[in-house]
């Protein structure tokens, strides 16, 4: 029986990486009391569910008193020794106090030690002269996370019903509808929400593809208050490049009917949904290369869907993971002011410190620059910034 002895600790994937890649029999931890109440169940259920471990078993330790750690360490290690196990030590994430001990128990039980450079996901053995090693006697196998199963090991749940359905690529077809959309919607960025919101309250009818409106209508819509006054000739200006790229079908604003046709029910979504284009775009740059990528990503605090209104939950407009490394992302796309931008940088970094752990990567996506001070805040945050839409005339 293959028996890896580890250190419970607060990283997750620390945790598991070593089961991640071989075939371990057992696992045996030692932590904390609030760490061992903690992590236990969703610990051992990753190893049985996803890495195929047959029994995991936690020990508690005391804080500061190295002999009494030893006492109980040693006790668990004689256990395995008795019965003949393959044992291996992995101290990955372990504080340095645990170090001392796993240290000293190697050299008296001759048993090898190893750990992983998680962001790397790469293998480290510590005793290259030790008669065994984990990756000469242990088979491999390479189990590789999912989002599903990040978050899971995080305690939480991605909770599939609120996604929505304009946040989503299903086919090839749209996906090079998202490139032609990205690029008129970028070229026309301070006009964009309202155009996108004009469309849906002024020229849209829920049932059809077509729009056919007389033109006075549409000059009285856009002279109301609540539209902001915009030109007849921006609306056109974007009506017709989206005619150019074949998203809009039909044009003919040159008479006294305003004319034309949206391609398809999803496109048609996708432009009365303003917010939605960055957060798709952002999604294909960031699906080609990760392992995982999702878009509208609602996750769930506590890992138990319950009926509305009872769930803390929180939306990632993207979300990505690449090897053991999550990347969370939030897109802004419309103007904002400080209030606005604070939040914004607050709540990414509460979410990613909540499901991602010390390895994940925070970023914001926004179509306008935020400002030196928000820029420095953002880095004092560990969240990179960019800015996808160049605004210069």
């Amino acid at each position: 029986m293959v028996v890896n002895f580890e250190f419970l600790g607060m990283e997750s994937v620390e945790n598991v990486i070593t089961c991640m890649h071989y075939k371990v029999d057992k696992v045996v931890y030692f932590g904390y009391p609030e760490m061992v109440n903690a992590k236990k169940a969703r610990t051992e259920k990753f190893l049985r569910k996803r890495c195929r471990v047959k029994e995991v078993v936690f020990h508690s330790l005391p804080r500061g008193g190295l002999q009494e750690m030893l006492g109980i360490m040693r006790q668990a290690i004689e256990t395995e020794k008795s019965r003949e196990s393959e044992m291996f030590f992995d101290i990955t994430g372990g504080e340095n106090l645990i170090l001392v001990a796993f240290g000293m128990l190697a050299g008296e039980y001759d048993t090898p030690m190893h750990q992983f450079n998680v962001r790397e996901d790469r293998l480290i053995e510590l005793d290259e002269g030790s008669k065994r090693r984990i990756s000469r006697d242990v088979p491999e196998q390479k189990v590789v996370f999912t989002l599903d199963s990040f978050i899971e090991l995080k305690g939480g749940v991605v909770n599939y019903s609120l996604h929505k359905d304009v946040k989503a690529i299903k086919n090839k077809d749209f996906s090079v509808d998202v490139d032609k959309i990205w690029q008129v919607a970028k070229r026309h960025w301070d006009n964009w929400n309202q155009f996108s919101n004009f469309l849906g309250k002024n020229m849209v009818q829920d049932y059809s593809l077509q729009v056919d409106m007389p033109i006075s209508e549409v000059h009285k819509a856009l002279n109301a208050p609540y539209s902001g006054r915009r030109k007849m000739s921006e609306l056109n200006r974007i009506v017709d490049d989206f005619k150019q790229v074949g998203i809009l079908k039909n044009v003919d604003h040159s008479g006294d009917r305003y004319r034309f046709t949206f391609k398809n029910e999803t496109v048609k979504s996708c432009l009365m949904d303003g917010g939605s284009i960055l957060e798709l775009y952002t999604y294909k740059k960031e699906k080609e290369r990760s392992t995982d990528c999702r878009v509208g990503v609602h996750l769930d605090w506590d890992g138990v869907v319950q009926s509305k209104g009872m769930d803390v939950l929180n939306e990632i407009d993207v979300l990505t993971i690449s090897g053991n490394v999550p990347t969370f992302i939030s897109c802004k796309g419309g103007k904002m002011g400080s209030h606005q931008t604070l939040h914004a940088l607050y709540e990414l970094f509460t979410v990613t410190r909540r499901f991602g752990g010390k390895y994940a990567k925070k970023v914001l996506v926004t179509a306008r620059p935020i400002g030196r001070t928000y820029m420095e805040r953002a880095e004092e945050l560990g969240i990179e910034v960019r800015c996808e839409v160049n605004l210069k005339k």
